[in-house]
């Protein structure tokens, strides 16, 4: 059951970033609001996630991995953010870090 809260906290997250991104960009009140609602949702779900007994030390690593994995196809495929090779071997490294936690 926690694996669904998970889910949602990533999901809400990555949400919150993008609306995070386009607030710094348009400077919108709505993304602004849209943004911390989504925070609130993500943390929400985290809470729920640790009532149903997630693992403190696994849960927190996928969730770190997985949004940045997320935020960076995001930044670069949207928002055209260019990474440097070592960033590009940080995130592989992190790929291989959730492929060894969750296998």
């Amino acid at each position: 059951m926690y694996a669904i809260f998970l889910a949602g906290l990533i999901f809400f997250e990555v949400l919150a970033d993008i609306f995070t991104k386009e607030d710094s960009i348009r400077k919108n009140p709505w993304t602004f609001f849209l943004a911390i609602t989504c925070y609130l949702l993500a943390n929400i779900s985290w809470l729920i996630s640790m009532r149903y007994r997630s693992n403190l030390s696994v849960g927190a690593n996928i969730f770190a991995v997985s949004t940045g994995i997320i935020a960076t196809i995001i930044g670069c495929g949207f928002y055209n953010e260019i990474l440097t090779i070592k960033q590009i071997a940080g995130i592989g490294l992190g790929c291989i870090s959730l492929a060894l936690i969750m296998g």
